[in-house]
């Protein structure tokens, strides 16, 4: 008489396996969850902010148009903070948010260059990244004053063609100077 029934414990080892296997996919469903509705919320939150914008636009208020470039920027950060924190344990949401940061950076690039081009005063004091196409060059003393038409800044080299600068924005008697200085010539 055999008391071991080889089949019930074959049956109840493939049952453990199966249930050990589910818990296992259950845990990882429930952190890649967190994680990318967490990833979720912050890109809503950016389209919030970006709605925002664009009546401030129309009624050319461009310190809100400011305050939402900065808004944008913080939860950009964050959602780099959580995608390249954990965001891998979801690769295909990793790569989706990504290039949502991406794209959001791009966005908040060309809001701070249309506040440059209306209200530049708004950015002093403020390091800022922006193309020039450069269509006037003026010896001023040991610099140049450059000038794209309605922007005018201060360099030590002198510069030609499209440039894309780097500095810190400053009002001087002859318009707007950037220290601290950075650029490169794009195009002659």
């Amino acid at each position: 008489m055999n008391l071991f029934n080889w089949h019930e414990f074959t049956t109840y080892l493939i049952r453990r396996k199966i249930k050990t296997w589910l818990a296992i996919i259950a845990i990882y469903i429930s952190i890649a969850g967190l994680v990318t509705f967490s990833l979720f919320i912050l890109e809503e939150s950016f389209q919030t902010i970006m709605f925002g914008t664009w009546p401030a636009q129309d009624a050319k208020r461009w310190d809100v148009v400011l305050k939402g470039t900065d808004l944008m920027e913080d939860t950009i950060t964050t959602m780099k903070i959580i995608n390249y924190g954990c965001g891998w344990i979801q690769p295909l949401a990793f790569i989706s948010y990504r290039a949502y940061a991406i794209s959001g950076d791009y966005y908040v690039e060309g809001l701070r260059s249309k506040i440059i081009a209306h209200e530049p005063e708004l950015l002093v004091g403020r390091k800022i990244k922006i193309k020039l196409n450069i269509k006037d060059v003026r010896k001023h003393g040991d610099k140049f004053i450059l000038s794209s038409g309605k922007i005018k800044i201060i360099s030590d080299k002198e510069w030609h063609g499209v440039i894309d600068v780097e500095g810190i924005l400053k009002k001087t008697e002859v318009g707007y100077e950037l220290t601290g200085i950075s650029g490169e010539t794009i195009r002659n």
